[in-house]
C-alpha cells in the first residue's frame, strides 16, 4: 500500500514564513551579541590575562600546546612562557630563547599570516562578519558562541569562532581555522581589562651573558 505526504498550499507557506522568521530571529540574536562584545571592546585600551595556546593541523597527528602570560596594549605587547619570551614597543621587537640563553632583535613588522588575540578583539568588526551567535556553557558559565567569517576573500583566515561570556561580556576563548587547515585555539583565563601597563613592560634587556644578535635593518 502506497502513502503520499501531500501538504496544502496555505501550509507550506506558513512552514516558509515560520523558517524566514528563525533566520531573522536568529540574525537579529546575533546582531545584539555583536553590539554587546563592540561596547566592551571599543573602550579597550589594555589587556593583561594568563593563556594557553593549542595548534592543530590537518596534515599532522600532534597538537602543539603552550601556556604563559600575556599583556598587551595598542600594537605594543609581551607575552610570556616557560620557554621564550616575545616582546615589540610597536618599533622593534625582541625574542627571547631561555634554553640557547639568545635574544633576537628586529624590526616590528606585521604579519597578515599572524594571529594576535589582542589585533583581533580591538578590530574584529573591521575584518568579520558574524553569521551566527549561539548560547552555550563553556567551563559550566554561560556564554554566546560567535561564527565568524571574513569580509575578505583574500584573507589568510577561513573562519574564527569565539565564546563571549554572558555576564561581563568578555572573551574567554578564540579558535581560528586558516587557508592552510590550521586551526588555533586560545584560551584566556584572569583576565584583566584596562589595567595599567608600565612602558617598561614593553622593552627588553639581555640577561647577562645571552648571546644577542641585531637583524635590523
Amino acid at each position: 500500500m502506497r502513502t503520499s505526504t501531500r501538504f496544502s498550499r496555505p501550509f507550506v507557506a506558513l512552514l516558509f514564513f515560520a523558517v524566514l522568521l528563525a533566520g531573522q530571529a536568529q540574525a537579529q540574536h546575533a546582531d545584539v551579541v555583536l553590539r554587546r562584545l563592540k561596547a566592551k571592546y571599543d573602550t579597550l585600551e589594555s589587556l593583561r590575562a594568563s593563556f594557553s595556546q593549542t595548534m592543530t593541523s590537518a596534515y599532522s597527528d600532534q597538537a602543539s600546546t603552550f601556556s604563559g602570560t600575556l599583556v598587551l596594549k595598542g600594537n605594543r605587547y609581551r607575552v610570556e612562557t616557560d620557554a621564550q619570551t616575545l616582546v615589540t614597543d610597536g618599533v622593534t621587537t625582541w625574542l627571547y630563547d631561555e634554553s640557547e640563553n639568545q635574544v633576537l632583535i628586529n624590526d616590528y613588522i606585521e604579519d597578515e599570516t599572524a594571529f594576535s588575540p589582542g589585533d583581533f578583539l580591538m578590530n574584529f568588526d573591521q575584518d568579520y562578519n558574524v553569521t551566527a551567535a549561539q548560547a552555550v556553557r563553556l567551563e559550566g558559565q554561560p556564554h554566546f558562541k560567535l561564527s565568524l567569517k571574513p569580509k575578505s576573500r583574500d584573507s589568510f583566515f577561513r573562519e574564527a569562532t569565539l565564546w563571549m561570556r554572558d555576564r561581563d561580556d568578555v572573551v574567554t576563548r578564540l579558535e581560528v581555522l586558516d587557508v592552510n587547515e590550521t586551526k588555533m585555539m586560545f584560551s584566556l583565563k584572569n583576565i584583566e581589562l584596562n589595567p595599567a601597563i608600565p612602558a617598561k613592560a614593553f622593552t627588553f634587556t639581555a640577561p647577562k651573558g645571552a648571546e644577542v644578535y641585531d637583524l635590523r635593518s
